[in-house]
């Protein structure tokens, strides 16, 4: 990225000032940085900021511009049509400040020169003053599109973000000034708490600095970034579910917001209306794309889960670090945003509300034994396939589903799970993520008195048996399977379990003088 400071600013001014014998105008562009130092006097009457769809000029203020120098920011806008495809929708905001208030109406004029607003977002072919530009209205759950005729006066605000389309993936032009000063939007639980907002300065935001300001407003299940991606990164990018990428404390850390970038937050529904801030200080002049093209962050100690029907797919993602626990940690876990036809999910392991989770973290230790509840929607008739799509976690740990239905555990390091959907499913019970230390397939007991030993269709039991020794397995839901009688003396036995199915079971040794219980898996 280049970053001019102001002594480049000045000699860009100086040029085209004395080239064109006019008003001073300065064209920064996309992927271009200038930075005006504090103290220094801008005396250009323009400056037009450009930007592409994964470029962005970024204009850092230190003092406030002179309110009469016009900022025009070229926002990049994705093209509309399928996601399918890798376009369809972005969500904008406005990234300069007018003097008086701009209306709907004065935004379809704004005009490069050469393209104008109005010719630039889509409007339907049947009411040609309806346009594809409009914000988030939580109350419906669905998003505004507003008429030239009807809405035309409306207010477009700084701080709320806008769903918008371009023909063939333009730039739509905002014209105003640059401003340093902080911002402040309301947020709300009408309906439903989500809400659009957006970045209101012509540079990036720090995404952990708006969020460490903003998180006692915010959800706490929720305490996170929803940036629309047009689907573009579902299969691969982290944190990524559906068509939004989640960025908190816990994932896509290094993924700031762009100039003039929309995005999702979900209000704290304790209190019906809050105030979202966007202040000086989550200014930075450094960043990537608008969350469209996407990118892969931190994944350590991370496992995402995929579901796939043989068109459409969906994730969720588990993480284990220092900081979580096996209930509701705000800023690390995320619940789901959106619904589509096919999704998997999660609930919390402990104080359980119900709530949907695209990302659940817990702590390093749970990584040793943990069962996690696992949501699954998917249609009647379908074949669904559960796959890891992603995993560092290390080595020594075993990932496995269990199918209560079928009353199967399977081994997802090394194999998919699919079954077909006899009934739509919708909701949890069904499916859990369990999570095995990999030395409980092998030695499961190491006593200085008794030896349990779990392999493929065989347990063995080692070690003297002072009386004759009761062995119950009981399946993971406490249900007795399999029993048998071992003989006082004996120092080394075998029980057949050929005839249970591979999973986690529990088994149980019991005689006057001793008695155990551990935790086994069959394979």
């Amino acid at each position: 990225m280049k970053k001019f400071y102001f002594t480049a600013l000045a000699v860009a001014f100086c040029y085209t000032t004395i080239a064109q014998d006019l008003s001073s105008t300065v064209h920064i562009s996309a992927g271009t940085t200038v930075i005006v130092s504090s103290g220094t006097e801008v005396s250009a009457s323009e400056i037009n900021l450009k930007s592409t769809s994964d470029r962005f000029a970024c204009l850092f203020l230190n003092d406030e511009l002179d309110p009469t120098t016009v900022v025009n920011y070229d926002r990049y806008v994705n093209k509309i049509g399928s996601s399918s495809q890798g376009v369809g929708n972005d969500l904008i905001s406005l990234p300069v400040k007018t003097s008086a208030d701009a209306t709907f109406s004065e935004f379809l004029t704004y005009t490069d020169g050469t393209n104008i607003n109005s010719l630039i977002i889509p409007n339907a072919p049947s009411v040609p003053t309806i346009f594809a530009f409009g914000p988030y209205n939580n109350s419906n759950r669905s998003y505004t599109n507003y008429n030239a005729m009807t809405d035309g006066g409306v207010i477009l605000k700084r701080g709320v973000g806008y769903r918008a389309a371009s023909y063939n993936g333009q730039t739509v032009r905002f014209t105003g000034t640059a401003t340093i000063a902080s911002e402040t939007v309301e947020i709300s639980t009408n309906n439903n708490s989500w809400n659009s907002v957006g970045n209101p300065y012509t540079t990036y935001i720090d995404s952990q600095a708006f969020l460490s300001a903003n998180s006692e407003v915010l959800d706490p299940s929720a305490q996170a970034i929803y940036a629309y991606n047009s689907g573009t990164n579902t299969d691969t990018g982290a944190g990524t579910f559906g068509n939004f990428t989640i960025i908190n404390a816990l994932t896509n850390t290094d993924v700031n917001i762009a100039p003039g970038q929309g995005f999702l937050v979900a209000n704290d529904p304790i209190d019906s209306t809050n105030q979202l801030s966007f202040t000086t200080a989550m200014r930075i002049y450094e960043g990537t794309d608008d969350f469209i093209l996407g990118r892969n962050a931190n994944q350590n100690q991370m496992l995402r889960l995929k579901v796939e029907n043989g068109t459409d797919k969906f994730a969720t993602e588990i993480y284990f670090n220092a900081n979580s626990s096996q209930g509701l940690d705000p800023g690390y876990d995320a619940a789901l945003y959106g619904d589509n036809n096919l999704m998997v999910y999660s609930h919390l392991v402990e104080n359980n509300l119900g709530k949907n989770m695209a990302i659940q973290s817990l702590g390093l230790n749970d990584l040793n034994d943990i069962s996690i509840p696992l949501g699954l929607k998917a249609a009647q008739g379908q074949e669904i396939i559960f796959s890891i799509e992603a995993n560092t976690l290390i080595n020594e740990f075993d990932v496995y589903i269990e199918d209560t239905k079928a009353n199967t555990f399977t081994l997802l390091n090394t194999n998919s799970y699919s079954f077909t959907a006899n009934n739509a499913i919708s909701g949890t019970g069904r499916f859990y993520l369990r999570f095995e230390d990999r030395a409980l397939s092998t030695t499961v007991i190491n006593t200085d008195v008794l030896q349990i030993l779990a392999s493929d269709q065989t347990l063995q039991i080692n070690g003297l048996l002072l009386a004759d020794t009761q062995v119950s397995v009981y399946d993971i839901q406490g249900r007795l399977v399999l029993s048998s009688i071992l003989k006082e003396a004996s120092d080394s036995n075998e029980i057949d379990v050929a005839s249970l199915s591979q999973g986690i079971y529990v088994v149980k040794l019991y005689n006057n003088a001793q008695q155990q219980t551990k935790k086994v898996i069959f394979k």
